[in-house]
């Protein structure tokens, strides 16, 4: 993808060494034409099961998408609330449409950049870190019990009214390094190693060096890191090619058709399968007749 300039990108995710699914998920957007948000990333951790944490992170980073998008003439701290608006209305939406999927809710880091500043919108307990000169700074507070890291107390969705987002605003420098990355990450990976990690390597680097140290001390949950390099350039420089992995692109180009098209198709295919699930129940528990066992007789 094409990035300004002034930015250069990496990201990695893993689903763990236990969870079964990926229910994180993570936004790089380079808006077009002249906005005031020059570079979009964010981060997402879904809960409510496989099913509905997976949709949830998903329709919240559209939902911000959409809703900063929307936002063009306004200035960077606005448009984040616009966009946070967006991602609860989305991720309402998709659970009034799947029942089943009512209590599904997301964390969400969002990183809104211009050229010379920044604003951090955060609800949950994904976080945004800060290296500069060395130095590493936690951005965010968790929204959650101290003694009870998985539960949440502030969620995008979850059965919560619409969430106004904590708002950080930041001055950029030039060398200054940005993380956002999932509670796989950090509740694992220590601040010490957190820093040694991003202190010396690429982006790309960094962000794969954080999820190969996670899943090295475990891997107990879904895992994502998301780095923003800050760099030196005229303000009329060309945007820059940033290679991302197949996987990478593969997560951003659905992420970008979800965006265009609308609602995702997912929890309508969850509603099909269990519809055919309790009908092949009716029949079985009226009829007598089992068409699972018809068909592998059949075949």
């Amino acid at each position: 993808m094409k990035v300004p300039a002034r930015f250069r990108v990496g990201v990695a995710t893993h689903t763990g060494l236990v969870r079964t699914a990926n229910e994180d998920d993570y936004l790089l957007v380079a808006p077009p034409g002249a906005r005031p948000v020059l570079l979009l990333a964010a981060v997402a951790d879904g809960m409510g099961g496989v099913a509905g944490g997976t949709e949830a992170s998903r329709s919240g980073l559209r939902g911000l998408a959409a809703g900063l998008l929307s936002a063009a003439d306004v200035d960077l701290a606005a448009a984040v609330r616009s966009g946070f608006a967006g991602a609860s209305e989305r991720v309402a939406e998709q659970a009034r449409l799947v029942p089943a999927l009512h209590e599904m809710g997301t964390t969400l880091t969002a990183l809104a950049c211009a050229r010379d500043t920044a604003v951090i919108g955060h609800v949950g307990d994904s976080r945004a870190y800060l290296l500069r000169l060395g130095r590493l700074e936690r951005l965010t507070t968790d929204h959650a019990m101290q003694d009870q890291r998985n539960r949440l107390l502030r969620c995008i969705g979850g059965g919560q009214p619409p969430q106004d987002p904590d708002l950080i605003e930041l001055a950029l420098l030039d060398g200054d390094r940005l993380l956002l990355c999932s509670d796989g990450i950090w509740g694992v990976v220590d601040d010490l190693k957190v820093r040694e990690l991003l202190s010396q390597r690429p982006a790309v680097a960094a962000a794969e060096g954080l999820v190969a140290a996670a899943l090295a001390a475990g891997g107990p949950d879904n895992g994502t890191a998301l780095v923003v390099d800050v760099v030196a350039a005229p303000a009329d420089s060309l945007p820059v090619d940033v290679e991302l992995s197949g996987e990478e692109v593969t997560r951003l180009n659905a992420l970008h058709r979800g965006t265009r098209l609308g609602p995702s198709r997912w929890p309508w295919l969850v509603l099909a399968l269990a519809f055919v699930l309790m009908l092949l129940a009716v029949l079985r528990s009226v009829f007598g007749i089992d068409l699972l066992a018809h068909l592998f007789v059949s075949l």
